[in-house]
This record gives structure tokens, sequence and C-alpha cells, in this order.
């Protein structure tokens, strides 16, 4: 690309960050809902808990102290929260501490609208990215994509990016590690025929591994959904010996857990203690709503999803597949507690590139599933989306992976 355009881009991009980052703080105070104590900020809700929790920790306080937890329902809530509302408590890994000090330094009001408003910028670069690798870089297939795209993630980014959530950095950052490691030559130091000598990695290839693991790293921040998904791209890791992305992600969760021991000393136990106390709700929320025998194939269906793709990749070595089983894995059996963390599935096909007619119609459908719930009761509807769009993701999975593999063993 050239220098001029380049620079052209540059300013676009500092364009919009700055157009999205202004339209949050302008919304801040317009966008109010009811609360216990009064009306409360709709914006930057679920921002918060990590902005009081960050603070408190740069004063040494535990984030999940009393006084900690009280100090975030004063903020959001203007004091304690009703009977059966949400606790608003800090529900993170206390090692988010590094990377959230920059912005709890700022006022509330302007951390919330940058850090929205960054959510937004990187969503709709996702999006884009999607769009033009599902349309093959065709304009109007790109265009289509990019539609359907908008409009099935449209139900949980006006929740997810417009609170704050945490779980979009997650999913950044496992699709950024994918995407690094989609760039990885598949040698691993193997041997040079009718030479002695091994093949050595690039400079390049040693970075990128780097960086692969330090993004996996990141994609557990939140570790709800992704940590199946890590999980797998740990193992896949291990079993081609990538050494440099495993020392990346070692490297990056070392220094976030010091650096968080350095503010609050041994975090792990108190943190240990709020996961065992769920308020009463399901850890395993999706498998809660299913009564037997249903309860048991739905289980059976995804981990059966997983050990097919693994055993398929220790024989193959086709990583693509193992990546998507992880991801739906993960998807379908960890916490849903947070329905806008179901946007997870989009990474499900995120490598796909020339679809078939069956893959491309299994994602459109995926894709707009959310609208459909308006055709069911309203007590059912979240209920519906919890169980139904793993489902749908699977589907999905099948349709890109299995179906074409089978068909061709048929010709």
């Amino acid at each position: 690309m050239p220098a001029r355009k380049k620079v052209i881009l540059i300013f676009v991009e500092l364009g919009l960050w700055a157009a999205f980052i202004l339209t949050m703080f302008w919304l801040w105070d317009r966008w109010l809902i009811p609360g216990p104590h009064g009306t409360i900020h709709w914006v930057g809700m679920d921002f918060v808990p990590y902005w009081v929790g960050v603070r408190a920790m740069l004063t040494g306080q535990s984030p999940y102290s009393t006084g900690t937890t009280h100090l975030i329902q004063t903020v959001l809530l203007g004091g304690p929260p009703e009977a059966g509302g949400d606790p608003m408590l800090f529900v993170y890994p206390a090692w988010i501490f590094l990377l959230l000090a920059p912005w709890a330094l700022l006022p509330l009001k302007w951390a919330v609208a940058l850090w929205t408003g960054s959510l937004l910028l990187g969503i709709i670069h996702l999006i884009g990215y999607l769009a033009f690798r599902w349309g093959g870089h065709r304009i109007g297939r790109t265009g289509f994509w990019a539609v359907v795209l908008a409009v099935g993630c449209l139900p949980f980014l006006s929740i997810a990016v417009t609170k704050g959530q945490l779980s979009l950095v997650s999913l950044g950052a496992l699709f950024l590690a994918i995407r690094l490691v989609g760039g990885l030559p598949m040698q691993r130091g193997s041997r040079i025929p009718g030479s002695n000598h091994r093949e050595t990695k690039s400079a390049r290839t040693i970075f990128r591994e780097i960086m692969a693991g330090i993004f996996l790293a990141l994609s557990i921040l939140k570790p709800t959904l992704t940590i199946l998904a890590m999980a797998g791209m740990l193992l896949w890791a291990l079993v081609e010996r990538r050494v440099y992305l495993i020392a990346g992600f070692a490297s990056c969760i070392g220094v976030l857990s010091l650096a968080s021991w350095f503010a609050v000393g041994n975090w792990i136990p108190d943190y240990l203690q709020l996961l065992k106390n769920t308020g009463g709700a399901p850890v395993l929320w999706s498998l809660a709503l299913l009564a037997w025998p249903w309860k048991a194939l739905y289980a059976f269906l995804f981990t059966g999803i997983g050990a097919y793709a693994f055993i398929y990749f220790l024989r193959t070595r086709n990583r693509t597949q193992w990546f998507s089983a992880a991801i739906l894995a993960g998807l379908a059996l960890f916490p849903m507690r947070w329905i806008y963390d179901l946007l997870l599935g989009i990474l499900v096909p995120a490598e796909a590139e020339q679809m078939s007619r069956l893959s491309a119609a299994s994602v459109v459908i995926a894709l707009l599933a959310p609208w459909g719930l308006a055709l069911f009761p309203e007590p059912l509807r979240w209920s519906a989306q919890v169980i139904g769009l793993p489902l749908a993701w699977a589907f999905v999975w099948f349709a890109h992976f299995v179906l074409p593999v089978r068909s061709k063993g048929m010709k």
C-alpha cells in the first residue's frame, strides 16, 4: 500500500475512534435506567466494577474485599443492590490489574468513553475482516456478509459494547491468537531432506509464535467461555512443539500475575472463594436448564465433537478443525450467565474462506438465529438462546468440517 494511502487510512481510523469515544461520552448521561436508588448509567455498567477494583488495587486494597464491593455498589447503584438483584462484584481474576491500570487513572466518565469506544472500533474491525474473508474479497459477497454479520451481532453488541464487557477483549485476543497461528509455517524444526541439518525458525516465525502466546494469555482475562479454546490451542502447541508460543503464553501470565501480586499480594484464595459463591446460579447453566436424558445427550454431543476433532487432528494435523471444536465446546458447556458471551460463536467458522452453499447457509442461520427468539414466550427466550445457539453453531461446524469430507469420501 502506498505511503499516502496508509496515512489517509490512519487518519480515518483515528477519526472513527474519536467519534466512537465522543458518542459514548455523550450517551453516558443520557442512557439511564431505573436502579434500586434512582437511575443508573447503562453505558459502562459492567466496566465500573473493574474500574473501581483496579483503583482499589492501586492503593493496596483487595478487589474482592467488602470495602471494594461496597464502593462498586455505591459508584454504580448509589447503594446496596435490591434483594435478588445483581450484587455487582469484582468477579474477574486480579491479573487484569496491569492492563486496566491506565483506565483506572482516568475519571470514570472518560474511562468509560475510551473503553467502550475502543471496543466498538475493535468489533467493527472484526466484522469487516470476517466479511472480507468469507466474501472472498469480492465486493458483492463481502457486502452481503458485512450486512449479515452486523445484523446478527447487533443483539449482543448493543449490550456488550455499551456496557463495556471484558468478554469482548477475550474474544478479540483469541481471534488474534488464531490469526497469528494461521500465518505460521507448517515446519517445526524438521530435518531438511538430504541434509544432517535441521531447519531453523526465522525471527519472524519466532515473533509470531510469541505474540500468539501473548494474545492467547490475554484471551482468558475473563476466563469463562474462552478457557476451553485456550486449552485447545495450548494442547496443539504442545503436540506441534511450538515452544515459543508456550513461552509467550507463560511469560504474559507470569507478568500479569506478578504485577497483581505486587499490588495486593496473593489474591488467588479470595478469587477461588468468590467462585464458590455462585449466588445460587448454576455453574454449567446450559446443562442445568435441561432435564435428563437431554442433559446427557447435549453434553455428549459437544464432548463427542471435541474428541472427534482431536483424533482427527492427531491423524491429519488439521489444527483449524480442532480450534473450531474447542471454541464450540466452550460455547456450549461453560458458564453462560452472561448471554452476550455467546457472540464467541462467530469464531467457529472464523478461518473459513471458500464456503459451500450449505456451509454459508448454516452460518447465516446461526448469525440470524437470535432474532428468532421473538417467536418464543418471553420467559423462555434466554434459555432457548443458551441451548439453541450452540446447537446452531454445531451445525455450522458439521457443515464446514464434516459433511464436505464425507462427500469427498463417497465419490
